[in-house]
Formats: structure tokens, C-alpha cells, sequence
């Protein structure tokens, strides 16, 4: 499936949002019909999964190796921490107190991207990471506010193109 989000934000507690997602129909020439409610409740599910890592504006066709890195990292932070994020076991933890499998970063780019991922340390100024063949080391943090996407229209544009139209919200 190819991706291409962006999400424009506007307000304070309540964000709109306009998503167009690209994606290669696996439909035999039937014609696209309406999402039923449950799917269009999925697609916001699925889009959240990149809202709440502050990921608003991705082109799969280009995405750079480092964001599929935070990606999977800050995913699995947020919604596996409890089986797949563990303390650094490093005396004095150079790279972070904070450990994910890469296994578990590659299956999360894997399934929201449907990518390989190509490990590697990041650096940059808003995430840094260390891979040191087996997990990737960080500093957690959960200060930041994290927005979820509530899908409330969707419409076909042709050429395979979905325009889904909601809301960005946060729980506080």
C-alpha cells in the first residue's frame, strides 16, 4: 500500500484535519464504494498510529530512512511498551536508559508501511537513537501531546485516491 498523508492543524484541544491516502486498490475493476462505519473507524485507527508519534506529513514514495526509525521506535513506545520496551541493561547507558528489539521496529515499519527496514543509528535534532545490532537504545520521554485522528467523511478522488476528512484530537 502506497501512503501519501498531510494533515493540516488548527486550534488548541481539537484539530482538523484533511488525509488523502494514495493507495493500490486490490479490487478486480469493481468500483470503490462507500467505507461502511467500521472501516471508516479503522481508518482513523490506522491513520492515529502516526498522529500520535507527531508523524503528519509522510509520502511513502520518499520517506526518509530515519523517520521509518521513529516511526517504529516511538510506535512501539506507545502502544508496546509494555512487551517490547525495556531498561537498558548497559552500565550507565550511553545511548538512552530505553531498549526496543529492532525485530519489533522492523515489523511495526513493516506493517504500517509495508517497507524492509534498513537499521541504523539516528541523529537528529529532535530524536537520536542507537542500534547496536539487536536493539535500539533511546531516552524515553512522555512529555509531548500526543493527537489521534477521528475519520468522519471519506470519499473517492479516482486514481486510487481516498480523501478522508475529521478531526485531530488529544485526551487532555
Amino acid at each position: 500500500m502506497n501512503i501519501i498523508m498531510g494533515i493540516v492543524k488548527k486550534g488548541i484541544m481539537k484539530k482538523s484535519f484533511i488525509a488523502a491516502i494514495l493507495a493500490v486498490l486490490v479490487m478486480a475493476g469493481a468500483a470503490c464504494a462507500a467505507p461502511s462505519a467500521d472501516e471508516i473507524k479503522r481508518m482513523g485507527i490506522f491513520l492515529s498510529n502516526f498522529t500520535e508519534v507527531g508523524l503528519y506529513d509522510i509520502n511513502i514514495k520518499n520517506v526518509a530512512p530515519e523517520d521509518l526509525v521513529y516511526f517504529g521506535v516511538g510506535h512501539n513506545y506507545i502502544n508496546n511498551r509494555k512487551s517490547t520496551i525495556k531498561k537498558c541493561k548497559d552500565k550507565d547507558c550511553p545511548y538512552g536508559e530505553s531498549t526496543v528489539p529492532g525485530k519489533s521496529v522492523a515489523a511495526s515499519v513493516r506493517r504500517y508501511f509495508d517497507l524492509g527496514l534498513k537499521h541504523q543509528d539516528v541523529d537528529t535534532p529532535d530524536f537520536r537513537t542507537h542500534y547496536d545490532g539487536t536493539l535500539y537504545h533511546f531516552t524515553a520521554a512522555d512529555s509531548s501531546v500526543v493527537y489521534y485522528a477521528d475519520v468522519q467523511e471519506v470519499s473517492y478522488e479516482g486514481n486510487n485516491s481516498l480523501r478522508m476528512t475529521g478531526e485531530l484530537y488529544n485526551l487532555h
